[in-house]
């Protein structure tokens, strides 16, 4: 009796294990470009990127983009976990592509792979934002035999219905079930995270749910299910369940814990000998132990393999409590303080970048060809101190293409260093303000720098899983690429804050001219703030100078006034930056000064919300506009700066606010 109702547990466990892997077995296809590379620089350039996408894939909420190299062997890459997908899956998916995509593509100039969790992907042109319907198609073989045209119906539908929830989601995922045919169907969509244009992601997912259906229902052959990967998008439906069945939170990734096993009912007798049963559970937890121990050894090597272990290495130099509120439980990459120096030649002069109010920046070349640029915080300062941990904190939670990435982190012995990617390019002052370097940016590029910026904003106020205001928009903290591409920089001084809070009270910091009036005047921060940094921003972009100069005479010090009285005359080509006067469009321009001037009104309920600019801004035409109420928050030059701010007893209704006179960056002395 023993052997029959062993044989009959182990045929039944046999037969589970198979159908478990039949319908969890990862519908994987490829697309590779048509052209090989022959140059070892192009090589080791997409071995970086590819390495870089999946070492950070623990900090970056299961999407990442990285690029290497100059042109023409300058590598881009981009890497997006599926939205259901947990945390050790979306580490485990990314390595399995890093690998496929090397092994099928990786002798030519770009290659694609799409596995059952993530998708992978690596060109030799940047690609990041841009709308690709090119995709490839995987399908079951089994097909609908009980009423293939109610079938094809449904899945239609639930499709349709996917799409539509996901471009209203900010995280552009939806799934769903549909329970009423003869077969149950689960279906997924989801947009990449670079493509920030809802209209984009509508396109992507109505080109791909099309071409997935033409295939799987051709004729008189109804698949069972299949899926579709494009260059932007991603949907598949099944009769069987292939997503994880706990609903995805704003947050992409779903955190690692024990799911109860729904075990299948059993029609076998029970034993008639308990020893036998006995026998039977040890050898199935010995079993389950066994796996459990292969599993454990697997992710820990992983987590090894990935260099994520800045918990050990900042409990080592005494910052346990700030790092534990700071970050939390999650990971970062440490950089080894001797390979910086070494990559910066000892913090050179010559490889300087920059200097802050925390510190300075400087390039370095890591020994893998890696640009970096290296923040390195004045040792002095405790509020670089909390720059350093505050940057940490939000900069490694939040990926978009309009905000500088975070690489890595070093603390060591005093040294607290933050490693950036580089930008060619420098900030946006270094060029605008540049009498020279100004007319390098005409007015395409300048339009294209206000509406990544608007991007950045909207991501941070609306899309992201955090809700953040930045408190520092201003053109030296806007850094460009090689392509003239923004991306939003120092986040030393950001804030975050509630999804049901309108504001809060706070000291001031940020730079002075940059400031909205009720933060200036009474310490009220909200997402208006950042709003009217953005407008400030805008018209210094369009006018080729900064909102305040005192070198002119009082009725062009200040560019807000300025910009304002020429609006309303109608004459706004006396503001306009020479630079771009043969480039400009005309209809362009206007809106892009109305949205200037009312992002900089007085009342921060007149201003527009991040939603509404980028939407104004994105639109051809100066209809949608919102209208001007009042003018905008006129700063007044002096010759010193109050010693209190945020007791003056100015009017809103005539504002007054002094201006930094080196446009240095006022910090915030209370506990953030």
């Amino acid at each position: 009796m023993q052997i029959t109702y062993t044989a009959k547990y182990a045929q039944f466990f046999c037969v589970v294990l198979s159908l478990y892997i039949a319908r969890h077995a990862a519908i994987d296809f490829y697309i590779c470009d048509t052209n090989n590379h022959t140059s070892p620089h192009f090589k080791s350039n997409m071995n970086i990127v590819l390495n870089t996408l999946v070492n950070n894939t623990l900090i970056s909420n299961g999407f990442n983009t990285s690029a290497s190299g100059q042109s023409p062997d300058r590598v881009y890459g981009l890497l997006q976990c599926w939205r259901d997908a947990s945390v050790e899956e979306c580490l485990t998916c990314s390595q399995e592509a890093n690998s496929s995509v090397r092994r099928l593509c990786g002798n030519t100039l770009g290659g694609r792979t799409w596995l059952n969790k993530c998708f992978i992907r690596f060109e030799n042109f940047s690609f990041f934002g841009i709308l690709d319907t090119n995709s490839s198609i995987g399908y079951s073989t089994a097909t609908v035999t009980d009423e293939p045209d109610v079938f094809r119906k449904a899945v239609r539908e639930l499709f349709i219905k996917n799409r539509d929830e996901a471009v209203r989601s900010p995280i552009r995922y939806s799934s769903g079930l549909n329970t009423s045919t003869s077969y149950p169907i689960y279906s997924m969509v989801q947009c990449w995270s670079d493509l920030t244009s809802v209209e984009d992601c509508r396109k992507c997912l109505t080109s791909a749910t099309r071409a997935l259906l033409d295939v799987t229902f051709r004729g008189n052959d109804t698949f069972q299910g299949g899926g579709v990967g494009s260059g932007s998008c991603y949907a598949r439906f099944e009769t069987y369940p292939f997503i994880n069945p706990a609903a995805p939170s704003p947050s992409p990734l779903q955190p690692l814990s024990p799911q109860p096993i729904q075990r299948p009912p059993s029609s076998l007798p029970p034993p008639k000998n308990s020893s036998d049963n006995k026998g039977l559970v040890l050898g199935i937890v010995s079993g389950l132990l066994v796996i459990f121990l292969l599993c454990l050894f697997s992710v820990r090597r992983k987590l090894r393999s990935a260099g994520l272990w800045i918990r050990a290495l900042l409990r080592k130099e005494n910052l346990d409590s700030e790092v534990d509120s700071a970050i939390g439980e999650e990971h970062e990459i440490i950089f080894n303080l001797e390979n910086i120096k070494i990559a910066t030649r000892n913090f050179h002069g010559d490889n300087k970048l920059g200097e802050g109010g925390f510190g300075s920046v400087y390039k370095g070349t890591m020994p893998d060809g890696l640009q970096i640029a290296v923040k390195k915080l004045s040792v002095q300062s405790t509020q670089g101190k909390e720059q350093f941990l505050n940057e940490v904190k939000l900069v490694a939670k939040i990926q978009h293409r309009n905000l500088v990435k975070l690489l890595g982190c070093c603390a060591e012995g005093k040294e607290r260093l933050l490693v950036y990617e580089h930008m060619v390019n420098k900030s946006l002052d270094k060029i605008l303000f540049h009498p020279q370097r100004s007319e390098e940016l005409d007015w395409p590029k300048r339009l294209n720098i206000i509406l990544g910026v608007a991007r950045g904003l909207l991501y941070l106020h609306e899309d992201s899983h955090l809700r953040i205001i930045h408190r520092d928009i201003k053109a030296s903290n806007i850094l460009l690429d090689e392509k003239m591409e923004p991306k939003i920089s120092d986040f030393g001084l950001a804030r975050l804050i509630r999804q049901d809070e309108s504001h809060v009270e706070t000291r001031l910091a940020g730079t002075y001219g940059y400031m909205a009036p009720e933060y200036a005047m009474l310490g009220q921060l909200s997402c208006k703030a950042d709003v009217y940094s953005f407008g400030v921003v805008i018209l210094e972009i369009i006018c080729g100078r900064k909102n305040t100069d005192n070198r002119l005479t009082p009725k062009f010090q200040s560019l807000l006034e300025w910009v304002w009285t020429s609006y309303k005359r109608g004459n706004i080509t006396e503001v306009i930056d020479k630079e771009i006067i043969e480039s400009f469009s005309s209809e362009q321009l206007l809106r892009c000064i109305h949205v200037g001037l009312l992002c900089t009104q007085v009342d921060a309920l007149v201003r527009p919300s991040m939603t509404s600019v980028h939407a104004m801004l994105s639109n051809s035409s100066l209809n949608n506009l919102e209208n001007l109420i009042n003018p905008p928050f006129v700063i007044v030059a002096q010759n010193a700066i109050p010693s209190s701010i945020s007791t003056s007893t100015t009017s809103l209704a005539t504002p007054l606010v002094y201006p930094s006179i080196n446009d240095a960056t006022i910090t915030d002395w209370g506990a953030r």
